[in-house]
């Protein structure tokens, strides 16, 4: 197995790939950090986004979300650069998954596999061909349901019970393609979006190692998502936050 991952160099992206990092460190050949938070915006560009779309109190908590927790907490954030500098994995920084440069480094790894763990940038058709067995995505929910980049906050705000994470072939739009496999992870009182996001980071990630420890590639049966019209759910509104705030949740 010559497996790549694509990933923010985030705690999320972290609990996705450790399991594999413990479990068969020899099968990450390449790990490609995205250094952009929003794709194709620079980091000014991307607060100016979010505090259009969404307001000042939602860029403040996710700042507070990925950026002071991972000062203050006690317990060590792993993240993506971490596990590959321990490795001996190397890395490559990209601002765009679809220009030459990044696609020749994918190109000069020769993976079998290419999986993209919370990764922040659009995969594009040139990206899919290049490992033997494709490029997939690990999405923090039980797809179809809550496509996009914020499926935790919405599953909270919609009063959900239970999530979930999946991996799943990566196709044209955004958390479209067929479902390799998936897990339920169950929704407890005083779960906050950070807490979600965590568990189901980890429950994918367990998910993950497991299927390619037990799985032959060569033999998938992906089961293509059911039709309908399902909701992409991106960045909350200020309306959004509004409602989320309103009901007593928590970032």
């Amino acid at each position: 197995m010559r497996l790549v991952f694509l990933a923010v160099d985030d705690e999320f992206a972290g609990s996705m790939q450790r399991y594999v990092f413990e479990r068969h460190p020899d099968w990450v050949v390449g790990l490609v950090i995205s250094t952009s938070v929003i794709y194709k915006k620079s980091w000014l560009g991307a607060v100016a986004f979010v505090l259009r779309r969404s307001g000042l109190r939602y860029a403040a908590e996710m700042f507070r979300m990925k950026v002071v927790r991972k000062l203050t907490r006690a317990r060590k954030v792993i993240t993506p650069s971490q596990l590959a500098k321990a490795h001996n994995v190397e890395l490559f920084y990209s601002s765009n998954i679809n220009d030459e440069a990044s696609l020749s480094r994918l190109r000069s790894w020769a993976p079998d596999l290419i999986v993209s763990t919370n990764f922040s940038h659009y995969v594009g058709e040139r990206v899919w061909s290049i490992a033997r067995f494709g490029t997939w995505n690990l999405h923090k929910s039980y797809l179809p349901h809550y496509r996009g980049m914020a499926p935790s906050f919405y599953a909270l705000l919609n009063g959900e019970q239970r999530v979930g994470a999946t991996l799943h072939k990566i196709a044209k739009g955004f958390d479209t393609g067929d479902i390799v496999t998936q897990v339920e992870v169950p929704i407890e009182p005083g779960d906050t979006v950070h807490t979600l996001n965590q568990k189901t980071s980890d429950a994918g990630g367990r998910m993950m190692a497991q299927f390619l420890e037990e799985t032959n590639l060569e033999q998938i049966n992906a089961t293509p998502q059911p039709p309908g019209d399902w909701r992409n759910y991106s960045y909350p509104s200020r309306s959004d936050i509004k409602a989320f705030c309103k009901k007593g949740l928590k970032f």
